[in-house]
């Protein structure tokens, strides 16, 4: 998951696309909160109907995906501004890297000096498997391919379940670029057909979220074509549009019975690209109308969206501890479990925000101004 903190890039911003992000990472939280018991009956009745839409993490990583190819193919899309390779690359590893790392060792910390390995037998499965290795010569490789985010036999869940997405980030950075130039080098039509390709050639494989940075670059380029059409709109048609976003980006959900039947291809076409376009759909409405695009940049939503990283990186570490040290030991665990959670990954991940995030991008920029020789690969 990517977002960006203003720092001195001087390319034009969306503050509400953050809160978009932020947003995002508060229903992943939610959906990891849920999941910690398994066959919930309220949830699972809850799950279908539109409030399902506030753990719909899913959704969420679709969002955060097309939001990443979105927001960094902006400077560049249009050509108005030089895609210096070198650049590009120094800006993304200063910004996944230092909070991830800090992450890591926090996740460590708590695992080895708070979790309570017996207090997570009454929670579901995939958390009795969690957090039960001792150090050794593997577990310490393991730890090691975890902080380069690298394979072979990389262990998702040995440390942090987040960092799979971080692992998509990184790989997707290295393209990007390349995504900007074909982009903004082709046709529409050429540039569809392209995305509709890639999502086939990948569906079942680890780049599959290719096609989703991809579409996020695609709608980068024709963003003010869209934004243009959209503020032609009636009110009456936008309300109905927005709707049918949500009904499209909350579909897994809505029609699980009826996806859950398909065989893997079709649900991954059927169900995550009808989730993109809804995402694309929204994000262009909230960018195109006054009253919208001014909601959404109230500091309550932009605050989270600022945290929405490093947040999204401790909350797991935070809730499996959190949940292993209070289990069933108080009638309102499950409610004790949930605030106490929440309110620390929100405050730690303003602490990351603030000493590591922007100290590290802003370090970058220095790094790019002083060292000229970054700055001499131009695509």
């Amino acid at each position: 998951m990517e977002k960006t903190i203003p720092v001195t890039d001087s390319h034009s911003r969306y503050r509400q696309l953050d809160s978009l992000r932020g947003l995002g990472a508060i229903t992943v939280f939610f959906a990891h909160y849920i999941s910690l018991k398994a066959n919930l009956p309220v949830f699972d009745t809850l799950r279908p109907s539109p409030l399902g839409i506030l753990f719909n993490g899913t959704a969420a990583l679709m969002l955060f995906f097309i939001l990443s190819g979105f927001v960094l193919s902006l400077p560049f899309i249009d050509g108005s501004k030089p895609l210096k390779l070198i650049p590009f690359y120094v800006k993304r590893v200063f910004r996944i890297y230092p909070a991830f790392i800090f992450a890591i060792i926090f996740a460590i910390t708590l695992k080895e000096f708070f979790f309570d390995k017996s207090g997570i037998i009454p929670y579901a499965d995939w958390i009795k498997n969690f957090w039960n290795w001792d150090w050794n010569k593997e577990s310490l490789k393991d730890i090691l391919r975890t902080l380069l985010l690298i394979g072979p036999d990389f262990k998702i869940n040995f440390i942090d379940p987040p960092i799979w997405s971080l692992i998509i980030e990184m790989k997707m950075s290295i393209i990007l670029p390349f995504f900007i130039v074909i982009v903004s080098r082709n046709s529409l039509t050429l540039n569809i057909a392209l995305l509709f390709v890639m999502g086939w050639l990948t569906y079942d494989h680890n780049a599959w979220a290719l096609s989703l940075f991809y579409l996020g670059v695609l709608m980068a380029k024709y963003k003010d074509h869209i934004l243009n059409k959209i503020r032609r709109w009636h009110v009456t048609t936008v309300i109905a549009i927005i709707l049918v976003c949500i009904l499209l980006y909350h579909n897994n959900y809505e029609f699980f019975n009826f996806i859950r039947q398909l065989n893997f291809k079709s649900r991954y076409i059927l169900s995550d690209y009808l989730s993109a376009l809804g995402s694309c759909a929204i994000m262009m409405i909230i960018l195109a109308r006054k009253r919208l695009s001014q909601f959404f940049e109230r500091r309550i939503f932009t605050f989270f969206g600022d945290i929405s990283y490093s947040f999204y990186l401790i909350h797991v570490p935070l809730l499996l501890t959190i949940g292993s040290l209070i289990s069933n030991k108080f009638a309102l665990s499950p409610v004790y479990i949930f605030l106490s959670a929440f309110v620390l990954a929100v405050s730690l991940g303003y602490m990351m925000c603030i000493f590591i995030e922007r100290p590290f991008q802003k370090f970058a920029l220095k790094l790019i101004r002083k060292y000229k020789i970054l700055n001499t690969l131009i695509l």
